[in-house]
């Protein structure tokens, strides 16, 4: 990549040049390299111990390692040269220590959603000094009144200060408001930078692919191993003790879809919270599937995009494309239930919002007849009965080829044949029914025309009549208090940190909140336990957990407004979106 490394090289000269115009007394004023040391101490980051990289950079330098560390740990950016020895400003420094306590994303949201004019600044400083004047505890001052002029010694000492201060706690809060929705991002803590890092694919559906992306990479010489997550599967080249290294690789790898990401999660108390409240009155929230727009699973971006959304997250859980637990979509039940774990529903009109448990019975009425629902949107057992949906389905693969099918259009029959000799189509117009063994010969003997309906019987009488209804789990307050209830999941899904979504009720909004992990840089993540915690102190007095991990997706007016871990947007079944 020759001519990127030379239009690296000339932006990193015109920097120099434009900082070095604003220094007048040459005697006081600090060194980049002396700026870099003062970060990397005060810190009290681990010092790279491997091979220098910049050419212009010396071993006896003075700075030398702290310059090199700074590289190693992706606090610079790639680039042959540093130019040490020229002097640095207050604003240069404040960029490099929010770096360096990982403030990238926040600085990257300031600049998307609160762009501010600094024509004195170069245009990707200017996020970070607005970052700097909102963060607590705030910088010394003399770094906000005068970001431009050089940095001195003394200036060195306050900027240290700051940091240790910053090192014992860090907060950092915004909110932000357009249309009748509200998103507040906050930030706790500095977080560890990576003592490793890889080259990460997107993430793949099947094992096959991975293998065969990864025997892809290897005939290029890469050492390319295939990572299992929960439901999908990536492919990394590494580990590479420096971020260079790894950047060096991704940009030669004839693809758009490889990023860089940590290789190692080194715990720290770094937490980054994205929530965002609306009126469910005036915007209530409905279910959208990927079905519905293209596919069985897409980004939540993509949902929420094609579905005219102001905001969006991801939904409960799921394994492959196929849904887990319950999910009504319009009355209509479009996912059976996964034990009696909890849910929570609402109606169209946003004016009745329940939680609490949420399995239910389908039960099917053809004519004068009853007959119980074995599944919906999966194959049922001998002897049952399968409910196939449009939310689900354009038509149904894995059919069994013993059923008996019936097309119900309009709420009424509309045509009876064996699966055998059937396409399996899936009306948008209603739903398909598949029975098996003893239930097909009350199937088969349906007429045209016999009226066809489908009701829900809930544990929870409550969810009677509710229009859209998710099952997730596990509940994490109720009334205002925590809740303890482990509704069957793992222990290491509960006592583990992770990347979280929430669904939530304060009494007037819904939120839909999620808690970045597995980048302890950013955000470590966290347990069930201080999910709830999070909770209650965004003053929910209901809130659900929902799936988390790869999944946690959070969208805001045309943005992913946090970090999916592993660097890309996991696809997902379904979104809440208003």
């Amino acid at each position: 990549m020759p001519g990127f490394r030379y239009m690296r090289l000339v932006t990193v000269i015109a920097i120099a040049m434009f900082f070095a115009s604003f220094n007048t007394n040459t005697s006081l004023a600090a060194t980049r390299g002396e700026t870099i040391h003062t970060v990397i101490t005060a810190l009290e980051l681990p010092e790279w111990s491997g091979g220098r990289h910049y050419t212009d950079l010396e071993p006896d330098h003075p700075f030398a390692r702290s310059i090199e560390t700074a590289a190693a740990l992706g606090i610079l950016h790639p680039t042959e040269q540093f130019y040490p020895d020229i002097e640095a400003s207050r604003a240069e420094a404040l960029m490099f220590a929010l770096q360096a306590m990982g403030l990238r994303k926040e600085a990257s949201l300031m600049e998307i959603l609160a762009p501010n004019a600094r024509p004195d600044m170069p245009l990707y400083i200017v996020p970070y000094l607005s970052l700097a004047e909102e963060i607590q505890p705030s910088p010394p001052q003399e770094f906000l009144l005068d970001p431009g002029g050089a940095i001195s010694r003394q200036d060195l000492v306050s900027l240290g200060r700051w940091l240790s201060e910053c090192r014992r706690e860090l907060r950092w809060q915004r909110e932000f408001s357009a249309g009748d929705s509200v998103l507040v991002l906050s930030r706790e803590n500095v977080g560890t930078p990576p003592s490793e890092w890889a080259v990460q694919s997107v993430e793949l559906g099947s094992e096959e692919e991975a293998g065969n992306y990864a025997e892809r990479l290897r005939s290029l010489g890469h050492s390319a191993m295939i990572q299992p997550l929960e439901w999908s599967w990536v492919v990394r080249i590494g580990p590479f003790a420096h971020y260079l290294e790894a950047w060096e690789t991704m940009m030669n790898i004839p693809s758009p879809e490889m990023t860089v990401v940590s290789f190692t999660q080194n715990p720290s108390r770094a937490l980054f919270v994205a929530a965002l409240g609306f009126d469910p009155s005036k915007m209530p929230p409905r279910i959208v599937t990927a079905t519905s727009i293209s596919g069985r699973r897409l980004p939540v971006d993509l949902i929420a995009e094609n579905s005219g959304a102001e905001g969006a997250i991801n939904g409960g859980f799921f394994s492959g494309a196929k849904i887990v637990g319950s999910l009504v979509i319009r009355s209509g039940p479009v996912s059976g239930s996964y034990g009696d774990r909890s849910a929570m529903g609402w109606s169209a009109a946003g004016s009745r919002i329940h939680f609490g448990r949420g399995d239910f019975k389908t039960i099917i009425t053809i004519g004068s007849m009853e007959l119980p629902v074995s599944t919906v949107n999966s194959v049922p057992p001998q002897g049952g009965i399968g409910l196939f949906t449009p939310d689900v389905w354009t038509y149904v693969t894995g059919a069994p080829a013993d059923g008996v099918e019936m097309t119900v259009k309009g709420g009424l029959a509309a045509g009876v044949r064996h699966a055998a000799a059937s396409n399996h189509f899936v009306t948008r117009e209603g739903f398909l029914v598949i029975s098996r063994g003893y239930s097909s010969q009350f199937i088969q003997q349906v007429q045209d025309g016999t009226p066809v309906s489908v009701r829900t019987e809930w544990s929870d009488p409550a969810f009677s009549g509710m229009d859209y209804v998710l099952q997730a789990g596990p509940m994490l307050v109720k009334d205002g208090a925590a809740q303890y209830n482990s509704e069957g999941f793992s222990a290491r899904t509960l006592s583990v940190p992770h990347p979280r979504s929430i669904v939530g009720f304060d009494g007037k909004k819904v939120w839909f909140v999620v808690i970045d992990g597995r980048d302890p840089w950013h955000s470590n993540g966290v347990t069930i336990e201080e999910a709830a915690r999070v909770a209650r102190q965004l003053g929910l007095v209901d809130a659900l957990n929902l799936d988390g991990g790869g999944s946690s997706s959070i969208w805001w007016r045309g943005r992913i407004v946090n970090s999916p871990s592993g660097g890309g947007i996991r696809p997902v079944p379904y979104a809440l979106v208003f």
